[in-house]
């Protein structure tokens, strides 16, 4: 047993360079490992790199971020290694090339510690003479160690500076979608009457709400805070950092602006515009690309595919048995192809979904998820009490959100669909194996017996999130739909000379249609003695939708700088409604693709149901078949009587795997979420699953 502790060695190191970003100990062990083994060499200084870790937001120091790569080359490098000499050795002794020996000198296997009786002439033979191999057995393992090696050393290393660039891309990319809603949380609270360092410090405060670009604006307010630098400072600083060349140019135009001591709330509304126009073209240019996307899916992915599974069974018809390629083609190729499609899809589809998925906890105010998963540069913490209160209030959330979900159990559920899993999946698999005893009393397990139990199973757990989703999608639409009437009858009351508790007391008089019900309950946290603040924090955490929770965080702002917030609600109201007609024009553009999708899969489906239950059955038997022995029965070419139900067996999975598919990428375009593609995907399974089943 001990030859193997090398190799679980070498595999407990690949697996704790895995989990380090998840683990705040594992993380701390590697640095100080890191520090440790190679703190005699130098780290030579590289502008480009430690800008590209700047704009990547990794927070680590260069010269840290450069030390700890070295021990994940070396620690990859000799953990492959190991696994490299462990694979040949096992590979070897399986397929028998090891040396022969004397056949009266006992020898177990290639790891036994028996000595080769052989003489060995070369090093590495003497080598092996001590381990218990043959020389060449030990080149092999040698040669292969340092293959291994090389390549993990490599990969580790590609891997480490590939990542920075890689995280760089995407905070530009979510820093140009979140840019219009920026800009205009910026600009109202500067019409508000609010300073502009204020401002600054308010986005700064809310960066699960705006994104990676109010994390941009919180390094400045750090440098403001921290180092005490001057406001044109700290944003100059910030244009050096920043991945994104709009955010880049806006804050340069910023600095122009403040060193001139120009009117900052004019320069402000010309960028909202400007930012506003450039999402509606952005939206535009991201439509035609999806168009040309699913032209390109219906001709390589349906289209093309189609034609390979059916030229592949012609083939097996008039020559020779084609079912291996069927295989490959079925269960690899076409789910692979799908998938390659859906990772394009929500890279391309991610500006869109930007401005959805925003939104995060909020406590008081200020947001705490970034701020509890955020990456140290220290190497842990400066005592065990900050710890010790960090994990406190990690459970303490857990235990609060798990409290919340018990007391309204189907609110829960509605408000956050996944949690629909916790109560299916259980309820899925107890009934699956329930009606799996039968057949598995009976001594072996039908293929197509275990179909049918997955794919029912299946198709249950998708049409009840499919069912949870969409009811809470409607209902947050309904919300949403009435955000910019409530917003601009509290504008027009506050512009009247209505306080801000009185204006909420006169809107949950008139009639908001689907926020009736929160108004009502906004005006009865302030009835029962909470402030305007607290209650429309319990209004948003009711809501949870990124529109309201960007208004909550804008009106709360702007209420600690003034009374008089009316311009606020306006410039709010127009941000509000902009979003929405954006999010209707992408809908109607985008259903036009999702009739692409459905009509490409009920064309696959016929051409599948032609070929299994027209083509086959009325093929020409022939006496002598070249997939079965001479003279029995059979049909023409290769494929013989026993492998037509195998055959039928493959085109049904295909028919199967890009049903589920294909509606996950029609949900990709329809509305930019796997999510949103599961209905989807329940709707052609089903079709598929009930057609094929009532054909038999």
């Amino acid at each position: 047993m001990l030859v193997y502790v090398p190799l679980l060695v070498a595999l407990a190191v690949l697996a704790g360079f895995a989990l380090v970003p998840y683990s705040d100990r594992l993380d701390e062990a590697v640095s100080r490992a890191a520090f440790l083994l190679f703190r005699g060499l130098s780290v030579e200084p590289d502008r480009n790199r430690d800008r590209l870790l700047r704009t990547a937001a990794i927070g680590t120091p260069y010269r840290e971020y450069v030390t700890r790569t070295r021990l994940y080359v070396v620690g990859s490098a000799g953990a492959m290694a190991v696994i490299g000499a462990s694979v040949a050795a096992v590979v070897i002794e399986a397929a028998g090339l090891a040396g022969r020996v004397d056949a009266s000198v006992p020898r177990p296997g290639i790891f036994s510690n028996a000595p080769d009786p052989e003489p060995l002439v070369d090093a590495l033979g003497e080598v092996g003479l001590a381990v218990g191999v043959d020389g060449g057995v030990a080149i092999a393992m040698v040669l292969a160690a340092v293959l291994f090696g090389a390549v993990g050393g490599a990969t580790a290393y590609l891997v480490r500076w590939k990542l920075p660039e890689v995280r760089a891309a995407a905070r530009r990319r979510q820093i140009d979608a979140g840019m219009p809603r920026m800009v205009a949380f910026v600009y109202a609270l500067s019409r508000g009457g609010m300073s502009f360092p204020d401002v600054m410090r308010a986005l700064s405060r809310n960066e699960a709400v705006f994104g990676e670009s109010a994390r941009e604006v919180g390094v400045a307010v750090r440098s403001i805070e921290l180092f005490n630098v001057d406001l044109v400072t700290a944003i100059r600083r910030t244009t050096r950092r920043t991945p994104s060349e709009q955010f880049e140019q806006f804050a340069g135009n910023l600095v122009s602006v403040l060193q001139s001591g120009g009117d900052i709330s004019a320069f402000l509304r010309d960028q909202y515009r400007r930012y506003r126009e450039e999402a509606e073209e952005q939206q535009r240019e991201i439509l035609d690309l999806l168009a040309t996307v699913a032209e390109v899916y219906v001709t390589v992915v349906v289209a093309g595919m189609l034609f390979l599974i059916t030229i592949l069974f012609i083939i097996g018809v008039v020559a020779r048995d084609t079912l291996l390629p069927l295989r490959i083609v079925t269960y690899v190729v076409l789910p692979a192809v799908n998938l390659v499609f859906i990772a394009y899809l929500a890279e391309v589809t991610q500006p869109l979904r930007t401005g959805r998925e925003s939104g995060g906890v909020m406590i008081g105010g200020d947001t705490t998820g970034a701020s509890l998963q955020g990456v140290r540069s220290d190497g842990g913490y400066l005592r065990a009490s900050s710890r010790l209160n960090h994990d406190r209030l990690r459970a303490h959330q857990d235990i609060r959100h798990i409290r919340d979900t018990l007391a309204s159990p189907f609110q829960s559920v509605v408000e956050r669909p996944t949690l629909v899993f916790t109560v299916t999946v259980p309820i899925a698999v107890a009934v699956t194996l329930y009606r799996l005893q039968p057949a598995l009393a009976g001594g072996g397990l039908d293929v197509r017996v275990a179909d049918d139990l997955l794919v029912q199973a299946g198709l249950f757990l998708m049409a009840t999130f499919a069912v949870v989703y969409e009811l809470n999608q409607r209902r947050l639409r309904r919300l949403e739909g009435s955000v910019p009437d409530l917003l601009d009858r509290l504008a027009s009351l506050n512009e009247a000379g209505t306080a801000v508790v009185s204006s909420f007391d006169r809107v949950r008089q008139s009639d908001l249609g689907p926020l009736d019900p929160e108004a009502e309950r906004v005006w009865r946290d302030i009835e029962w003695g909470a402030t305007v603040e607290q209650a429309l924090d319990r209004f948003e955490s009711r809501v949870s939708t990124a529109s309201v929770t960007r208004v909550v965080t804008l009106i709360r702002n702007a209420m600690r700088a003034s009374n008089e917030i009316g311009p606020v609600l306006r410039i709010a109201a127009e941000q509000a409604r902009a979003d929405q007609r954006l999010r209707r024009q992408r809908r109607q553009e985008m259903a036009t693709y999702l009739i692409v999708i459905y009509i490409s899969f009920v064309v696959f489906l016929v051409v599948i149901m032609a070929i299994d239950y027209v083509l086959i059955p009325n093929l020409p038997e022939s006496t002598v078949d070249a997939g079965t022995v001479s003279g029995s029965p059979g049909v023409v070419g290769g494929i013989g009587g026993g492998a037509v139900p195998t055959y039928r067996l493959v085109f049904f999975h295909a028919a199967l795997v890009q049903s589920l598919l294909s509606g996950l990428v029609g949900g990709m375009m329809g509305g930019g979420s796997l999510k949103d593609g599961v209905k989807h995907a329940t709707v052609m399974l089903s079709i598929t699953y009930l057609v094929l089943a009532l054909l038999g």
